[in-house]
């Protein structure tokens, strides 16, 4: 009888305390300060006439795709439900606001990867969200495209091509998505705001600035515990924090009268040299290039799972312990050669060499503070194409080794 009664009790006050917070978070809502945070989100309204073709397309009933592609925190970490991450929360209140039915006809595509730069997110672009557009979509194109890697691009190794390249690609998609940056950031206030507005101010992107909104006011009308879950990601409020700051943004983009057709007749801000990346998976079956399994005959099942993407590029490349020495080789003409690898903290993983055309570039290899996440190295960066040969070969054939995937231009 004790017990039971203690456990109602523990219930009454657990209910009691989400009802508080519930209602912390709406008066916060109401506040001033909160408005005001909202407003200095807004980097840049953009060039909303694309963005504008979506809302009227939705609200006649039409079949959208809304995708986001980024990181951990637009996987969803940090949250304590997935369906209370930004992105989820964007998905369903876009749909809400602009589509019709309830927004039963507006899709979401999220390919958040945790610990991972714009290079591999515009490796698997087209794995990770144009396949996995819903069928219901006629087009098979995302209309709606928000990207978030200002926290994670620190020491990408194309010094923002590929964000580029990825940002340019996206634009010339026949269907003339939207495309919106957005602006994280860590705990110590670190984001790439100022180096990845350059793009977005020269395509006439709409930026959205989480730092701008929230970053001055930690300490004053937010703590820290309240926004940050520790040290990288945002809490449930602060998920919620930053898709108010998008949904915000959209709102007075899509308020303002209507601007002329995109302009994308822009010379490069950091290159545009990447377009047309074509990305080879461990199921890839390619007449442009001619792959030799070599030593890496499996895949690694256990590679990079998240909840929206579910097993990350699928099929890769896997040296198990005992197998062949050969290396993983891929022969064909390209100028730029891009490698994810998995950076495991396991010992019984090795290092391993990468070569082309039989001279070494480097070696990779995990170490303790890795934990699995898939990392990306520049193997080649030329200028004009030619012919060339890959080769990734194991340091130890007792160690394992997992190449996800491997991109070429």
């Amino acid at each position: 009888m004790k017990k039971g009664l203690a456990m109602l009790m523990a219930v009454i006050l657990a209910i009691s305390l989400v009802g508080a917070a519930m209602g912390d978070e709406k008066s916060m809502t109401e506040q001033e300060w909160y408005s005001q945070a909202l407003l200095d989100s807004e980097m840049s309204l953009g060039n909303n006439a694309r963005l504008k073709n979506v809302i009227e397309r939705a609200q006649q009933g039409e079949e959208i795709t809304l995708a986001v592609i980024g990181g951990s925190i637009t996987e969803g970490a940090g949250a304590s439900q997935y369906r209370e991450c930004w992105a989820q929360r964007f998905g369903v209140r876009f749909g809400n606001t602009y589509g019709a039915e309830n927004g039963s006809h507006v899709h979401l595509v999220n390919a958040g990867v945790g610990g991972t730069p714009s290079t591999f997110g515009y490796m698997r672009y087209a794995r990770d969200v144009v396949s996995k557009v819903p069928a219901e979509d006629p087009d098979g194109l995302p209309d709606v495209v928000v990207i978030e890697f200002s926290v994670n691009d620190w020491g990408e190794p194309t010094n923002h091509r590929c964000f580029e390249s990825m940002v340019r690609e996206i634009l010339d998609a026949p269907n003339e998505p939207a495309v919106i940056l957005l602006f994280a950031v860590f705990k110590t206030g670190f984001n790439l705001q100022d180096d990845l507005r350059k793009i977005g101010d020269s395509y006439g992107l709409m930026m959205v600035s989480v730092k701008d909104a929230v970053y001055s006011r930690i300490g004053k009308d937010l703590t820290e515990k309240e926004f940050f879950f520790d040290d990288y990601h945002p809490t449930s409020l602060g998920h919620r924090i930053m898709a108010d700051c998008l949904m915000k943004t959209i709102a007075d983009a899509a308020e303002k009268e209507t601007d002329v057709p995109q302009n994308l007749d822009v010379p490069a801000v950091y290159g545009t040299d990447f377009i047309g990346l074509k990305t080879i998976y461990g199921d890839t079956e390619s007449g442009d290039f001619t792959v030799e399994r070599g030593g890496f005959p499996g895949w690694d099942t256990n590679s990079y799972h998240n909840l929206p993407v579910g097993w990350v590029c699928g099929k890769n490349f896997y040296h198990d312990a005992g197998d062949s020495a050969e290396p993983l080789k891929v022969t064909g003409t390209f100028r730029k050669c891009l490698v994810a690898w998995k950076a495991a903290s396991d010992a019984s993983f090795g290092a391993a060499e990468i070569l082309m055309d039989g001279k070494t570039v480097m070696t990779v290899q995990g170490a303790p503070d890795k934990w699995g996440q898939s990392e990306v190295v520049l193997v080649l960066d030329d200028q004009e194409a030619a012919e060339h040969v890959l080769e990734i070969r194991v340091k130890d054939p007792e160690k394992r080794f997992t190449v996800t995937a491997i991109g070429l231009q």
